[in-house]
């Protein structure tokens, strides 16, 4: 799987979207019921750390020890570092340097971080969080709910220039504030029913900093590391933050992040032993190592990431539904598959995996490899005999053989694919400028409630998406299911937007895209904050 870094670029370009014109989904309502009476939420009892599970269930265990840095490396860099962006870089970026308010458990229960319990009333338009006394950033100044409420106001605020996704998923109306030092309540206009999704994203970070001079170069927060140094495509080193809240973590003393110019490499210099952590390796060399006993292999369970074609359908050849339907059926999923991902990943034709409240499994392979249905359609479509261009950037191995296997198949049925790859800087230009006919990506958010990609991601969001799609029936329902806080009737409502993702082909799913990671052997508790990144908090060295 390709670094989300590079593959989500178009996210962090182009939703700008503050609270206050967010493109969580809204209709006209009536006046709203009286909330119920607030139903306190599960919390830790006793103290407990809210730690996210290992995911490296062949990882041998012991007493954890302290002491020892992680030699980590990757490609492509860390930027940006900016809190409020979504750029986790697979938890070897900005997300290491920061914490949220509450999290998830692999049961999709909320879990307390931050926030140490909260309250939310049963119509889901009201939540008080009651934050974790003693908390405090880096520099060591004090967490308190007023820089809950500064980081909230940030987001709405379109002079901060976040560009981020995460003001995606605040519905437009919603107020906060900080009733005293360690409570926070929040009142929104309608039910929220993706306000953990949005808990889970919403990095908190230091006013002073994100106020000064350093805002582009320096991350501070209340993470389990903080940035000693960053060279911008050479490497990062973060040293342990010694007043963590959750006592004695994490065990680390650092990690020393190389950035490899490529992923080959990437691969050399970590089987030549000078690293002990390497993200998202080639999958030829993570199948390969899986047997060696030097080595551990770690998947991430439950995968919603995956790869994805967005045709852009404002422009010539695909502002006509049936050259995106005959797009669609001309991707050979189970090659890509079995010849490319070597068996890591599952063909898809739908962004939701099992267990997904909008996964249905008779609708996940309704396009069938049919070069002749791909060219019928595109002759209807007028467009047989021409040419489109397909943007990819050139830091994953896997996006060059892709596009020639898709290359070759629409040249047989007499269409021609031109594919640009290029650095991230170029694509984001192209992108920023609208100026493409179709980008190939490695998208994620399908691990969340549906209708925070459908509200906020950049290629599914109704409102604002990376191809500039809008249609109002798709409108309506996404709009319906966020409105929706009967999660029976919400998956009702998903049903229907799948059939028009199906019929509408403006994202085109390939692929689960499976994040990653080869360790040495005396690597031990890499964890995973739900299942879409590494976390550092509980790994030790034996």
């Amino acid at each position: 799987m390709v670094d989300r870094t590079d593959s989500r670029f178009a996210r962090r370009s182009f939703l700008r979207v503050g609270a206050a014109g967010g493109v969580a989904a809204l209709v006209a309502a009536c006046s709203a019921p009286a909330p119920s009476p607030p139903t306190p939420a599960p919390t830790l009892s006793g103290g407990a750390r809210p730690t996210l599970p290992a995911a490296a269930p062949t990882q041998a265990g012991g007493q954890p020890k302290a002491g020892g840095v992680l030699r980590a490396v990757k490609t492509g860099d860390i930027a940006p570092i900016d809190p409020h962006y979504h750029s986790p870089s697979n938890g070897l970026g900005a997300w290491i340097l920061y914490d949220t308010l509450t999290g998830y458990d692999d049961n999709l229960n909320p879990i307390p971080i931050l926030a140490e319990r909260w309250e939310q009333s049963t119509d889901q338009r009201q939540m008080t969080l009651f934050l974790r006394k003693g908390i405090s950033f880096h520099t060591g100044r004090e967490l308190t709910a007023s820089d809950i409420v500064y980081n909230l106001n940030r987001l709405s605020d379109p002079k901060a220039n976040t560009a981020g996704i995460i003001p995606g998923f605040v519905p437009p109306g919603t107020t906060w504030e900080a009733p005293d030092k360690y409570t926070v309540a929040i009142t929104a206009p309608q039910p929220w029913v993706s306000i953990f999704d949005f808990m889970l994203v919403f990095n908190i970070g230091d006013r002073d900093t994100l106020e000064g001079p350093d805002v582009k170069s320096t991350g501070v927060g209340t993470g389990p590391f903080a940035m000693a140094e960053w060279v911008p495509g050479d490497h990062v080193t973060y040293k342990k933050n010694p007043n963590y809240w959750q006592t004695g973590r994490p065990y680390l003393d650092g990690i020393q992040l190389s950035i490899a110019k490529d992923t080959t490499a990437q691969s050399v210099q970590f089987e030549s032993g000078a690293h002990d952590f390497s993200l998202n390796p080639p999958i030829t060399d993570f199948n390969r190592l899986k047997s060696n006993p030097q080595f551990r292999s770690i998947v991430l369970p439950n995968p919603g990431a995956f790869f994805i074609i967005q045709p852009n359908p404002t422009t010539r050849p695909f502002d006509d539904k049936r050259a995106r339907q005959a797009l669609n059926h001309a991707i050979d999923r189970k090659r890509i598959v079995d010849q490319l991902l070597q068996g890591v990943g599952t063909p898809y034709d739908l962004p939701w995996p099992p267990g997904s409240p909008a996964y249905e499994a008779d609708k996940i392979a309704v396009y069938d490899h049919d070069l002749d249905k791909a060219k019928a359609l595109f002759t209807a479509a007028g467009v047989v005999g021409t040419s489109f261009e397909i943007l990819a950037t050139n830091t994953n191995a896997i996006y060059g053989p892709l596009l020639e296997i898709v290359q070759n198949d629409l040249k047989s049925i007499g269409v021609t694919m031109q594919v640009s790859q290029m650095d991230i800087a170029a694509m984001l230009g192209r992108m920023n400028a609208h100026q493409f006919q179709a980008y190939l990506a490695g998208d994620n958010w399908s691990n969340f409630e549906p209708i925070t990609p459908l509200s906020a991601d950049a290629s599914l969001n109704y409102r604002v998406n990376n191809a500039d799609f809008h249609d109002d029936t798709y409108t309506r329902l996404v709009s319906s299911a966020a409105m929706e806080p009967d999660a029976a009737r919400r998956k009702q409502i998903y049903s229907q937007i799948n059939d028009v993702l199906l019929d509408q082909s403006f994202d085109i799913i390939m692929a689960s895209n499976i994040i990653r990671a080869t360790t040495a052997a005396n690597v031990e508790g890499i964890g995973h904050r739900r299942n879409d990144f590494f976390t550092f908090t509980e790994a030790w060295l034996s």
